[in-house]
């Protein structure tokens, strides 16, 4: 007998591992190997010295209620009309609203629709208690060891110099997309993009356009971030989180603190809050799945036998994803209380506290839905739970990562920056893409630039900068792209492609 059950486990045993095995077999994918293409020459010092210039610019994005500095983005337009002649003597520009720009460089076959190529003109304010914790001034447009140092230089002025550098040398070898090119530079990404992208998205949909592929900032091309890639990795955003703030407000009875009842509007509050954050949005790995298997044999075995079959190692992996508020955020709908108020004077009972929630929603879960899971989550008819107009939306519509364009990105990247593997991957904040999505099925975020960690967290932050190298092949990362997307004649090689990704 006990021989007999030896047997069954046994062959249950290997049952199981050749389940394992199949699985894993077929969930990876695999990709065609491409060679390193040749690259037109680019003057990296000259590159820098345009992105410094913009960067002197202050083109800051205010918080609501607080006036725009109109003066700094029309300083920006007279540099840029500066540094590239031939894109603003052939390539129609239009002002919307009160500072964004729209440039049409118009196709030889009208019959194709068109690209579109974004990126965003204002940065986010510094803040003054940190200015001397900055190597260089924040607006000085110092370039020094081989970095562009000043706020927006890596978000995302390089790609706003990037693009037109392209266009620029484009021209100058004569050349003539067959499909046409849009550029657009919102005015006002770091604070939604209502009068940036959304009046350029508008202002296109009433002329009847409708996009072949759009490409907005977004992942860059990292090493050591994703669990278990060692590889450098150039990540493709394929949609974006939504998001929702929530105004949680309890009420109670007010009087004097001398004689309190049971709980306060305040400890109401905090009940409230505490429930809210002990029942997160259960995980998904739907879309770290997508990763993972697009990154194939990059990932370790162990890895990509989990991957493959969540049905057995799901658990596992949630609980490992977890750990990392970065990976945590990929797999689930987050929860971040980040305001709270609530009484005037140390010896008064409040009538009322309040706080706000904000939520960035994985695609699957909708705004009504998480509405009332918190407030079935509160259960407390003291509290009251209300959406934040001005923000709330959805997550973005999926971008097919077998799509034609996401494809030939993939391709690109790959020419482009040999030894990267490339993924599609979710973008967990907010871009100008979502504001694109009703006119195109392609919607992608990519940011051409080798980035460290280290960049990366500086980012928002302090002590922003962009490595001089990096913007010369993001030049011609773009000249090439445009070359692939928009057709026309050839781009013309002037210097060998060098041996090695610089920085990876």
């Amino acid at each position: 007998m006990p021989v007999t059950i030896l047997i069954v486990v046994l062959v249950l045993l290997i049952f199981l591992i050749a389940i394992i095995l199949i699985r894993t077999s077929a969930f990876l994918r695999s990709s065609e190997p491409v060679a390193p293409v040749e690259l037109p020459e680019v003057d990296a010092d000259f590159v820098a010295s345009h992105l410094a210039e913009a960067v002197r610019c202050e083109t800051i994005s205010r918080l609501e209620g607080e006036p725009t500095d109109l003066a700094a983005f029309r300083e920006l337009r007279r540099v840029l009309e500066s540094q590239y002649p031939r894109v603003h003597a052939t390539l129609e520009r239009e002002i919307i609203s009160d500072a964004t720009l729209l440039y049409t460089w118009r196709g030889t076959d009208l019959e194709l629709p068109p690209v579109l190529f974004c990126a965003h003109l204002d940065v986010v304010p510094v803040d003054p208690g940190t200015l001397d914790q900055w190597e260089h001034p924040p607006f000085a447009g110092i370039i020094a060891d081989d970095y562009v140092w000043g706020r927006g230089t890596f978000d995302v002025k390089c790609q706003v110099i990037g693009l037109l550098e392209a266009a620029e040398l484009l021209l100058k070898d004569d050349f003539r997309p067959e499909r046409t090119i849009y550029l657009g530079f919102g005015q006002d990404e770091e604070i939604g993009g209502e009068k940036g992208a959304k009046e350029i998205a508008a202002h296109l949909a009433k002329r009847g356009d409708r996009f072949e592929a759009v490409l907005d900032e977004g992942g860059a091309i990292t090493q050591g971030i994703i669990p278990g890639i060692e590889s450098p990795v150039a990540m493709i955003g394929i949609a974006e989180k939504g998001s929702l703030s929530l105004r949680i407000k309890a009420v109670a009875r007010p009087g004097h603190s001398s004689t309190p009842g049971k709980t306060t509007a305040i400890g109401i509050l905090a009940n409230a809050i505490t429930r809210v954050e002990s029942h997160p949005l259960p995980a998904r790995l739907d879309f770290m799945r997508i990763v993972y298997s697009a990154l194939g044999g990059a990932v370790s075995p162990t890895l990509q036998a989990a991957f493959a079959n969540t049905w057995l190692f799901g658990r596992y992996l949630k609980r490992k994803l977890e750990a990392n508020p970065t990976t945590n955020a990929s797999i689930r709908t987050t929860t971040a209380v980040t305001m709270v108020a609530g009484g005037i004077k140390d010896n008064l009972l409040p009538a009322s506290a309040e706080a706000v929630a904000n939520f960035r929603l994985l695609p699957g879960d909708t705004v009504e839905d998480l509405v009332e899971y918190i407030r079935l989550v509160i259960d407390d008819p003291r509290v009251t739970v209300e959406p934040v107009p001005e923000n709330a939306w959805e997550a973005s519509p999926l971008t097919s990562p077998d799509g034609a364009a996401f494809q030939s990105l993939s391709v690109t990247i790959r020419q482009v920056f040999p030894g990267a593997e490339v993924t599609p991957y979710l973008v967990l904040g907010a871009t100008d893409a979502r504001h694109y999505a009703a006119l195109s099925d392609q919607v992608m975020r990519f940011t051409p630039l080798v980035s460290t960690q280290d960049d990366l967290s500086r980012m928002h932050g302090i002590n922003e900068r962009v490595h001089v190298g990096s913007l010369a092949r993001m030049v011609q990362f773009y000249m090439h792209l445009i070359n692939a997307w928009a057709g026309g004649e050839p781009v013309r090689t002037r210097a060998e492609m060098p041996a090695e990704t610089p920085g990876v």
